[in-house]
């Protein structure tokens, strides 16, 4: 079967506790060896702006982040975002910059060649600076976030 090619971004800052989620499910990616061969996963890192080569040459992209909406620590999150991409505020992406990334991809990516975009995002509450250590609930989320990952990069459906 010939898949389209998916990116896996994962965001976060590895020393800033909870913010660091997506880093996390990007190393279980990787220890389990989970991805099909048509998946690349990267280190985003926290930047969002300089994450838009990243997105070059794939029909979808999955983004994995830390985000705040309100809701309770650790739940998760799947956002499909399709056509024009919405703005996104703040405050639920946290001060990332990815709410910048996504508002600047369809000017880098016209409608004809922009991917597939779905976020999957872990719920969390104060940022800890200088702690590589995960909130338990937040750590609690990474196996089923790792499981959505997966899902979004192996199903043609979606």
């Amino acid at each position: 079967m010939n898949h389209a090619l998916v990116h896996v971004l994962c965001f976060g800052n590895p020393w800033h506790g909870d913010d660091g989620f997506g880093l996390h499910v990007l190393r279980r990616l990787r220890d389990e060896r989970r991805l099909p061969p048509h998946v690349h996963a990267f280190d985003a890192g926290t930047a969002g702006l300089n994450a838009i080569p990243l997105f070059e040459g794939c029909t979808k992209a999955v983004l994995v982040d830390a985000v705040k909406t309100g809701a309770k620590i650790g739940q998760l999150h799947r956002l499909s975002i399709t056509g024009c991409v919405p703005a996104v505020d703040q405050q639920g992406m946290h001060g990332s910059g990815v709410e910048n990334l996504l508002a600047a991809l369809p000017a880098a990516y016209p409608n004809s060649t922009m991917p597939e975009l779905v976020l999957i995002g872990a719920e969390i509450g104060q940022i800890a600076p200088f702690t590589t250590v995960l909130s338990p609930a937040v750590a609690a989320a990474i196996t089923q976030a790792v499981n959505l990952v997966t899902l979004e990069c192996t199903s043609r459906d979606r």
